[in-house]
């Protein structure tokens, strides 16, 4: 944290001078927060060098009429953020807590809805590394902008402490509001052990679209033929080995016995590949999910 590193504009003034923390991001949200308001830059200038004197002085003004449409709490939040003494600039969790976040973070949630993806997690089977990347996908890319809509009012309300991310106690208190009732300790577990695929002790955003969806929905016969399509590089109308691996691959490779495991698992006629009706098959047998 030595050195002078940024993009003018956003750079924070402690950075300017070489000494400096995770404060400094507080106040590049800051300036963004300004820039999405009023579309200009809190610290301005010609130059590079004008915008970084512009930022050590810490001067900056809410007087183009832009402003004028937006709230007192809004300015106050930015204020806040943008205070040269670190000391007293708010922590990001701090920031959270502000009048003008939290006004604006009540969310309305579908009560049946919110119970049923409650109901998903609870139920949640932990599918194979096949399976799971299809739900992936169709979860991220395939689902329409409605079905993202109401499961992000779900999540964003379940998530408390808005850190995009679901605890164990989070889910916990999910229940209690919504069924009036606890859920016991061993049912979070299990649900954790099946729905956190990355057993990070937390259910982030993708994951809780994968196991809080209706399957039926998830599931349906051209969310399945898009996501085959993903998987068919060569568009051959089979899934091979190797693109398998392809999709499926991270950081490291996945044993070929992984692999292996899953042809034998799907490929029905056994001649080493997976066609788009035993993928079909595949993703719909566990789940007793019908068109």
């Amino acid at each position: 944290m030595k050195e002078q590193i940024g993009t003018p504009y956003y750079i924070a003034p402690e950075v300017l001078k070489k000494r400096y923390s995770k404060e400094c991001d507080v106040w590049s949200l800051g300036v963004i927060t300004y820039i999405l308001l009023s579309g200009i830059p809190p610290f301005n200038g010609v130059t590079d060098a004008e915008i970084m004197g512009a930022i050590k002085k810490g001067k900056f003004t809410f007087s183009n009429k832009v402003w004028n449409s937006v709230s007192q709490d809004a300015k106050d939040f930015i204020t806040a953020l943008l205070t040269v003494d670190t000391a007293k600039r708010p922590t990001a969790e701090q920031a959270l807590q502000h009048i003008w976040i939290c006004d604006h973070s009540k969310i309305d949630v579908n009560e049946s809805q919110t119970k049923e993806c409650l109901d998903h997690l609870k139920h949640f089977h932990k599918n194979n590394t096949l399976k799971t990347a299809t739900y992936a996908y169709i979860g991220s890319q395939l689902l329409s902008r409605d079905e993202k809509e109401s499961l992000a009012k779900v999540f964003k309300a379940l998530d408390k402490n808005g850190d995009g991310k679901l605890s164990k106690d989070e889910v916990k208190d999910g229940y209690m509001a919504h069924y009036g009732k606890l859920i016991s300790d061993d049912e979070v577990d299990s649900m954790f052990a099946a729905v956190d695929t990355d057993n990070s002790g937390y259910i982030d955003y993708t994951e809780f679209v994968v196991a809080s969806i209706n399957e039926k929905k998830l599931l349906s016969h051209d969310k399945l033929k898009a996501a085959f399509r993903i998987f068919d590089k060569d568009h051959s109308g089979s899934i091979t080995p190797s693109e398998i691996k392809a999709v499926l691959q991270t950081d490291s490779s996945i044993p070929n016995e992984v692999v292996n495991a899953i042809l034998q698992q799907v490929d029905a006629n056994g001649d080493g590949e997976i066609s788009l009706d035993e993928f079909i098959a595949l993703m719909k047998d566990a789940t007793d999910v019908k068109d």
